[in-house]
């Protein structure tokens, strides 16, 4: 995948949180979308988004990043990232 668009505050939150490149490239190809209702999409990874990413990539390289997959990201209207973090609840569906 290509640069991620994303904006200072969310660059800074993925620098602090140590969230990788990698991951938030699988979140956002393979990673499961909710609205927020106020325009913008939260991406995380359920179970069929996990499973995708294991069909996606090499066992070896997915078992490296299986720890890692509890992490959301929040996309605005124009597409870029505006932060990402790590889950610690359930991601309810509206």
């Amino acid at each position: 995948m290509g640069s991620i668009t994303m904006t200072n505050h969310a660059a800074v939150r993925k620098q602090q949180r140590g969230i990788s490149e990698s991951v938030l490239d699988c979140l956002l190809e393979f990673g499961k979308v909710s609205h927020d209702n106020r325009g913008s999409e939260v991406l995380y990874f359920d179970k069929r988004a996990r499973q995708r990413c294991l069909t996606a990539m090499d066992k070896e390289m997915y078992r490296r990043l299986d720890g890692r997959f509890d992490v959301y990201a929040v996309r605005g209207m124009d597409g870029a990232l505006l932060t990402v973090g790590h889950r610690r609840k359930r991601m309810h569906r509206a």
